[in-house]
């Protein structure tokens, strides 16, 4: 009599064999775009060192806040996305039995690691060897150094074409512009005090006289999501209200700070990188002597405060 063997069917579709997880790197992508953009250097730090490397991307498909993932969208980044299978392989919430053998199996058990250190550089990550998962949001600019000829690539934004942001830029090429940006909104809610509070108007005033020593007949262009109030707040200087571009437009902005000859930035990624990208060689960039209020060690925000900064 022929004997009957019991099959039991496992979830390995997605995976031939043991080397196939064998230090895979996975990067959690989340937030706004200036976050994004701080989550892709660091995907593109780990692909020059390790040989596969992916995204996760599935926050923002229950994601309410900003405008969804937009490097697709604006700079047609496309990113090697993680599976299903993979997720449950390298997350550690699905408890069934089968996931966590798994897991064991494939040395995937501890790879979920959450970054520690906020604004801060971690040149552990690059000699490590293990199957990670990597949540976080690294923000700092060694990871942006080791990669910034890539970034300037790949973050190459749309030519504007609507009326308003053209003319906007015929007016940025024919004077000597100062991009001042303005963080309120959710930096005024409770649970964002450790940021809200850094650039006072007692900043800005500052970084606006020290322009104004520096640089003359500038042509400030504010960019803000508070108008009104800076409109009140800044009726004493030569300035430009940019209140057009929201939405999936909101980009716009960035783009538009990019393009003039120098910044005052808030304690905003998105500000930053618009100072960033901005390739005037004799640009003055002035930013907050610190990125947030707290007094946990090397937590202040000094990876984003470049030695070129002028500060305040």
């Amino acid at each position: 009599m022929e004997k009957l063997t019991k099959t039991v069917s496992l979830p390995l579709a997605n995976v031939t064999s043991l080397t196939d997880i064998i230090q895979m790197k996975i990067v959690k992508f989340l937030g706004g775009l200036g976050n994004q953009m701080f989550q892709y250097a660091f995907y593109l730090t780990l692909q020059n060192k390790f040989k596969k490397v992916k995204a996760d991307l599935t926050d923002f498909e229950t994601y309410p806040l900003h405008n969804g993932f937009e490097l697709n969208s604006i700079f047609g980044i496309e990113l090697d996305t993680v599976s299903k299978f993979e997720l449950n392989l390298y997350l550690p919430h699905n408890r069934k039995w089968i996931w966590r053998k798994l897991r064991r199996l494939y040395r995937t058990k501890h790879a979920y690691m959450e970054e520690t250190m906020s604004f801060a550089y971690d040149k552990a990550i690059f000699s490590d060897t293990q199957n990670r998962y990597y949540w976080g949001y690294w923000q700092d600019v060694d990871y942006v150094n080791m990669v910034a000829q890539e970034l300037r690539e790949h973050f190459r934004f749309p030519v504007l074409n609507d009326s308003k942001n053209k003319e906007l830029l015929r007016h940025i090429r024919q004077h000597t512009t100062v991009a001042l940006h303005v963080r309120r909104g959710d930096y005024l809610n409770e649970v964002n005090t450790h940021l809200g509070s850094v650039c006072d108007t007692a900043y800005y005033e500052r970084a606006i006289a020290y322009i104004l020593e520096k640089v003359a007949s500038p042509l400030f262009v504010v960019f803000s999501n508070d108008i009104p109030w800076c409109q009140e707040t800044f009726a004493h200087i030569d300035a430009v209200f940019v209140d057009w571009n929201t939405d999936r437009q909101s980009y716009i902005d960035m783009q538009l700070m990019s393009l003039c000859n120098h910044n005052i930035i808030a304690n905003s990624s998105f500000s930053w990188w618009g100072a960033w990208l901005n390739s005037n060689t004799d640009k003055i960039v002035v930013s907050p002597n610190k990125w947030i209020n707290t007094e946990r060690e090397n937590s202040d925000g000094r990876g984003l405060i470049l030695d070129s900064f002028v500060t305040f």
